[in-house]
């Protein structure tokens, strides 16, 4: 089966260089230069709200002007999910809404790199990885943005495909999650980020130990492309799960303000399965590397091979090529000096039985030398 390799091995969706305005203010909300048709201009909202006593109320499609801060005092967690990024404007009215910090709309806006944690005083910043494979065989990062407080959650992914579906069928069925707080929900979600990673590594371990036995077999051009393909996406995946790594042994280390006891031991099990994905990361990267060196060998032992056989070849020609040299000189035939097998009837015969002879000789040598 031929396999397509991508000239791209890996994108962000609506991913750009971010553009630092010389001369702006810190948590300025504006599109830099050409960015206001990168992305879709309307994010997909939805509101999740629940409580303890088993209600939960959902909408969809909200308007960003109706989106309201929960009171201090009330029990109900809210969750605020944008799919797709918002515009400088919606921005703006969520960070007024909530009270949310000018620099970290800021980084929502122009899609940091890098996975961190941002603590303020009422909430908290923290920004994640999704990594994920499309159809096409494209490795894709998508940032995804929380803002947690202490009854509210809001999440914006760049990506409109929703991965926090199963979460929220939790919170429908009124699972174990509707009894905790919202810093329960910001574990669930970054559960299910990391989660995530491990079919995909599956799968690539998969396509890894299919492309050794094909490089043993047939160590061709293709299969040294997906080599580097892989060694590509193994870089760019490393470079995503190690900062989240980072990001969620901060959050096990918070001191009450926004995590309570039993989701820091929550969070802990997901710092565990974060640690198992990096693992595998390294494993396949060494697995990757271990496999060009396999390749060069295999190549390196075929052309051992083909230039064995071609000496062989002009080894066995070689005696041969002296043979009909001789006798393809010219000499006076009437001197009994010069070649008198020219004037046999059955010189010819004897001439090619002495080549018969040997070649066979040669060819026994060569098998008894295993050199065959």
């Amino acid at each position: 089966m031929r396999h397509k390799i991508p000239a791209h091995p890996a994108k962000r969706h609506g991913r750009h260089t971010r553009n630092y305005r010389p001369g702006a203010s810190p948590g300025s909300l504006e599109w830099a230069k050409g960015e206001e048709t990168t992305y879709a201009p309307q994010p997909v909202i939805s509101l999740l709200r629940y409580r303890k006593e088993g209600k939960v109320e959902e909408r969809h499609d909200v308007a960003i002007v109706d989106c309201k801060a929960p009171e201090a005092d009330t029990a109900d967690v809210i969750w605020l999910h944008l799919q797709g990024l918002p515009t400088p404007g919606q921005l703006r009215i969520l960070g007024e809404t909530f009270g949310l910090h000018p620099l970290a709309l800021e980084d929502v806006l122009h899609q940091e790199a890098r996975a961190k944690i941002e603590v303020y005083d009422h909430h908290q910043f923290i920004v994640l990885n999704h990594v994920h494979q499309t159809d096409e065989n494209t490795l894709v990062i998508d940032q995804i943005s929380f803002f947690s407080g202490k009854n509210y959650l809001i999440s914006i992914s760049e990506n409109r495909n929703d991965m926090f579906e199963p979460v929220r069928q939790r919170i429908r069925d009124m699972g174990k999650i509707c009894t905790y707080g919202a810093d329960y929900l910001l574990y669930a979600l970054i559960d299910a980020i990391v989660d995530n990673g491990f079919p995909l590594l599956e799968k690539l371990g998969d396509e890894l130990e299919a492309l050794e036995d094909e490089i043993l077999d047939d160590p061709s051009r293709e299969a040294r492309n997906r080599i580097h393909y892989a060694r590509r996406k193994l870089v760019l995946m490393r470079r995503a799960w190690w900062p989240q790594r980072e990001v969620i042994a901060e959050l096990m280390r918070d001191d009450g303000r926004f995590l309570s006891d039993t989701t820091r031991i929550y969070m802990r099990d997901c710092y565990d399965h974060c640690v198992i994905v990096i693992d595998f990361i390294e494993t396949f990267r060494e697995m990757a590397y271990s496999l060009l060196d396999t390749y060069l060998s295999a190549v390196s032992q075929r052309m051992n091979d083909i230039m064995k056989a071609l000496t062989i070849i002009a080894t066995i020609f070689l005696p041969l090529m002296f043979i009909t040299g001789l006798y393809g000189m010219n000499f006076d035939t009437s001197s009994p000096w010069n070649m008198p097998e020219l004037h046999w009837p059955f010189g010819y015969l004897y001439i090619l039985g002495i080549m018969a002879i040997i070649v066979t000789g040669m060819l026994a040598y060569f098998r008894h030398k295993r050199w065959l």
